[in-house]
């Protein structure tokens, strides 16, 4: 039993418990022995204190009984002494008889088994020569099983060894199933990954069907800007024509050939140049 150490300052029952254990130990009760059995705890003036007071309680407690035993007390105590083993001796002759009047009736008993031990064996050898037939008849029925019984041990042997290699191909076989079954687990992980792929792959391409359609979208707003944009160029050619015949006409009669020829050559120049797809397709 594990006592859990106790703290704090020692008292006087804890000093007086120490001393007497030690006591009852047969160990000399010291100071310091009393200190050691509380723990080590208390100062040495406490327990000096208390152990003096339990010196002089236990002292006169012994010196109380030896004055109280008396020479009366004393011989009738012999006398009680000898009165109470003078009936054990009673009791005990008592005892012996009863044990006696039992080992004569056990041993009649015994004799009587004896008796009937020895009739009975007696029977047991006039039937010893039929018991002796029986037994070669017997020999020889163990011999013809212990050949059958060989027999036996090699084909259980022979099974032995199938069953061992069964037991082989088994664990082969198992080996096998577990590697296959690895690999339709990292089958299972590759599909799942693949599906996430596609996954995001499916949610990219609807991303580009996406900007493609409004790039289409642009482009056909582009397109149609374009065509308009021809018609009105197309439109300013012709003005830009008609205005280079008027002024050719003009130059003709106010200036003359030289002054038509810089004209034209100046009407020329404003001619602007056709636009492309790409410069009218808004900037992404």
């Amino acid at each position: 039993m594990t006592h859990t150490p106790r703290t704090g300052p020692v008292t006087k029952e804890e000093i007086y418990a120490a001393a007497e254990a030690l006591r009852e130990r047969g160990t000399s009760v010291t100071q310091e022995a009393v200190r050691t059995e509380c723990g080590n705890r208390g100062s040495q003036s406490t327990i000096n204190k208390h152990l003096k007071a339990w010196r002089v309680e236990h002292e006169e407690i012994t010196s109380r009984i030896s004055r109280e035993v008396t020479p009366e007390i004393e011989l009738h105590s012999l006398d009680l002494i000898a009165k109470i083993s003078e009936i054990f001796g009673l009791k005990a002759d008592e005892r012996c008889n009863q044990l006696e009047a039992l080992n004569k009736a056990e041993i009649a008993k015994r004799e009587k088994e004896l008796d009937d031990a020895c009739a009975e064996a007696d029977q047991y050898h006039m039937s010893l020569g039929v018991a002796e037939e029986r037994i070669t008849q017997l020999s020889a029925a163990l011999a013809a099983s212990v050949a059958a019984g060989d027999q036996y041990l090699d084909e259980a042997k022979t099974l032995r060894e199938k069953i061992v290699a069964l037991e082989a191909d088994r664990e082969v076989n198992l080996l096998t199933i577990q590697q296959g079954q690895q690999q339709i687990e990292r089958q299972k992980v590759q599909n799942d990954q693949a599906l996430t792929s596609v996954g995001r792959l499916e949610g990219v391409a609807s991303q580009l069907r996406d900007q493609l359609l409004e790039k289409g979208k642009q482009l056909t707003d582009a397109t149609r800007i374009i065509g308009g944009y021809e018609e009105s160029l197309m439109r300013a050619n012709e003005e830009i024509a008609c205005l280079s015949v008027q002024i050719r006409n003009l130059a003709k009669r106010h200036a003359g050939l030289e002054l038509a020829n810089t004209l034209l050559l100046g009407t020329r120049e404003l001619r602007l140049p056709k636009p492309t797809g790409h410069d009218l397709v808004p900037r992404g």
